[in-house]
């Protein structure tokens, strides 16, 4: 049940000299709020109608003899509600926290009575909120990618984290350069390396080995953005945009200069816009 107290009109000025909020606003209404995986905050006001309406229905000496509480529901399908527990309340609290001891689901509350015989007599419901899990999803979802260990300084060399580490397509490309990279080292096995990590990379070798050796490499990131539902071409490739017509790509940077071609096309092909990059490598070996 739920009544309201008069409005302020459309030529009604508001009262500028309160300095501070009301305690009600002659509603009566509540309202629920989710704060982590296992605790939700309701609110409520429960407003003089409203009770006035109880005492009358259930009479006075019962109201008072009534024990106030939560009812907490869980909600199984829509709005059909399943198993519930009750949490005691002081109904002149009007706030109140409540403790779940299932995660994940949903739930909705109501403010009510519980006579001394038992019933219970609902004054006002909640919304309903869905509290969040509180483990790791289990949800694998393909723009989100769980990057190996082995390559994770390569992530933070290659600058990736401006690009967005969940691009599918970065992280292929990262560990194809991986493999490739685990190539080159194989081959130097015969100079002291036994076995290869992350840390042989980026650590100096041990002096007792008797060949010294150095390997370098470096990658192009193309990036940029255009209308979300455009084409979008980087020589003859199509590249997929993000919702928001963003887009990024990386490219083995070969010895010499490269020209990379980006092409946009509108949705109906009638207008094209295209930037073409020109990079140069040069590698110098210094052997000394």
């Amino acid at each position: 049940m739920s009544e309201s107290s008069g409005k302020i009109g459309p030529n009604q000025e508001p009262d500028y000299s309160s300095k501070s909020l009301p305690d009600g606003y002659g509603n009566t209404e509540a309202a629920l709020l989710p704060r982590d995986p296992y605790w939700m905050f309701v609110y409520w006001e429960v407003c003089e109608k409203t009770k006035n309406n109880l005492i009358s229905q259930i009479g006075k000496d019962t109201f008072d003899k009534s024990r106030s509480v939560i009812r907490v529901y869980e909600v199984v399908e829509g709005d059909n509600t399943g198993k519930y527990f009750d949490v005691p309340v002081i109904m002149d609290a009007k706030n109140w926290y409540i403790n779940v001891s299932e995660c994940g689901k949903t739930y909705l509350c109501e403010l009510g009575l519980v006579t001394p015989d038992g019933k219970f007599i609902g004054i006002v419901k909640t919304n309903k909120v869905s509290l969040p899990r509180s483990g790791v999803s289990d949800v694998i979802d393909e723009k989100w990618m769980s990057v190996n260990q082995e390559f994770e300084k390569l992530l933070q060399i290659s600058g990736v984290e401006y690009i967005g580490k969940g691009s599918l397509d970065i992280a292929k490309s990262l560990a194809q350069r991986w493999e490739m990279l685990r190539s080159v080292f194989s081959r130097v096995t015969s100079f002291g390396v036994s076995s290869f990590s992350s840390q042989s990379l980026f650590r100096e070798q041990p002096r007792e080995s008797k060949d010294f050796w150095l390997v370098a490499d470096c990658e192009l990131v193309v990036y940029g953005a255009t209308q979300s539902d455009a084409k979008l071409y980087i020589g003859e490739r199509e590249i997929k945009l993000n919702p928001d017509g963003t887009f990024a790509t990386r490219f083995a940077l070969s010895e010499g200069q490269t020209n990379i071609p980006i092409n946009a096309v509108s949705k109906d092909g009638d207008m094209k816009r295209g930037i073409t990059i020109r990079v140069k490598r040069e590698t110098e070996k210094n052997d000394k």
